[in-house]
């Protein structure tokens, strides 16, 4: 599969951008696919009932963009049952030349461990993520406008996290910081350990430098959300965001002490989607359709995001989309199709617009 580039155009700038593609995926004990081959062409389209394994298939390409599951609440579970190890690997096509991305999931004597190759060579996970972009378009996205604040805090860490390693990084140093602080705050009000300023203030410090950069970034993010141009729906995010510094840790030190939890920060940010031009969320005021378009439009951005901070044009991966969206946004979809690589799931062939059957580089896969 040979690779392409495209000019992308954004506001100011025109961006080449390469077009990386999955050429084969291998799945060994993954789910209900205990041994598959499955190849990939510009676009693909994957049809089956539900239970058969469709989803899993993209699960199993988001888990090579991200280093972990997008479903399982464990990554352990991926792990076919009666079996001690998962094996995905991918073949991708790469601006100099094809590249061999592999992800090892094995549980021994009760513990479970991941290891990550590249051309058979081991990477850690934090190297690894992001050398094979994608965005993801399922039913259960709708959950990151309407559900809790943690999940929109860890979609927007899904999008920051395959464009830069100084976030991935950030976000991985404060997690810990934040995981050892709040053991902290528990054994104080348990009364099990005396702790001294200055074991809290190192790491404060770690936190506030880390979610400093947290911060910067999400700001970014959202700011090239609320400034790009949206053909599908138009809608803003406000960012509810939780500056953690010296002055607001000590603020709040005495109702940490009493919830033993760290009240400010990056940890308690949140994203509100809201119609455009008011303040109204839509995840109150909006119908479920507007809701479905507001998230469809927000992976669009995702995708063209990716691209400009990368210059790598992600793989497009939808499941079931043709019963969540209706004609005229689906032709939307049949637009960026040209453009970049595209893996699609549906239940039954009839399904699928005419327009995707009929392109000559297209590949049917019936589970």
């Amino acid at each position: 599969m040979t690779l392409d580039f495209v000019l992308l155009k954004q506001s100011h700038c025109v961006t080449l951008v390469s077009i990386m593609s999955l050429i084969s995926l291998k799945l060994k004990n993954f789910r209900n696919h205990k041994n598959a081959t499955f190849t990939f062409p510009l676009t693909t389209v994957i049809i089956g009932r539900n239970t058969v394994g469709k989803t899993s298939i993209l699960e199993a390409i988001q888990f090579l963009s991200h280093g972990k599951s997008f479903k399982a609440e464990r990554d352990m579970d991926i792990i076919t049952e009666g079996h001690d190890f998962a094996r995905i690997e991918a073949k991708v096509a790469e601006e100099d030349g094809t590249v061999s991305l592999t992800g090892i999931l094995a549980i021994k004597e009760n513990r479970f461990s991941k290891k990550f190759l590249v051309n058979n060579v081991a990477r850690r996970q934090i190297d690894f993520t992001s050398r094979f972009p994608s965005v993801l378009f399922t039913p259960e996205d709708l959950e990151v406008i309407t559900d809790s604040p943690s999940l929109r805090r860890n979609y927007i860490n899904s999008v920051l996290s395959q464009t830069d390693k100084k976030y991935r990084m950030a976000v991985g140093i404060y997690e810990k910081a934040l995981r050892q602080r709040n053991r902290m705050l528990w054994l104080t009000r348990e009364g099990k350990k005396y702790f001294s300023p200055a074991d809290f203030e190192y790491w404060d410090t770690i936190l506030i430098n880390n979610g400093g950069i947290i911060t910067e970034f999400r700001e970014q993010l959202v700011t090239y959300i609320n400034e790009h141009k949206k053909e599908v729906f138009p809608f803003t995010i406000f960012y509810d965001k939780s500056t953690i510094t010296r002055e607001r840790l000590d603020k709040y030190h005495d109702a940490e002490r009493a919830t033993a939890t760290t009240l400010v920060g990056p940890n308690r940010d949140d994203f509100f989607f809201r119609f455009e031009g008011t303040e109204k969320p839509i995840s109150e005021f909006g119908s479920r359709g507007e809701q479905r378009l507001t998230i469809f439009q927000m992976k669009i951005l995702e995708t063209f995001y990716i691209k400009e901070k990368t210059g790598v044009t992600p793989t497009l991966l939808l499941d079931d989309i043709f019963s969540e969206l209706d004609n005229t946004n689906i032709h939307r979809v049949l637009d960026l199709l040209p453009h970049q690589q595209t893996i699609l799931t549906t239940t039954h062939k009839e399904f699928v617009p005419k327009k995707i059957l009929d392109k000559e580089e297209v590949e049917i896969i019936e589970l």
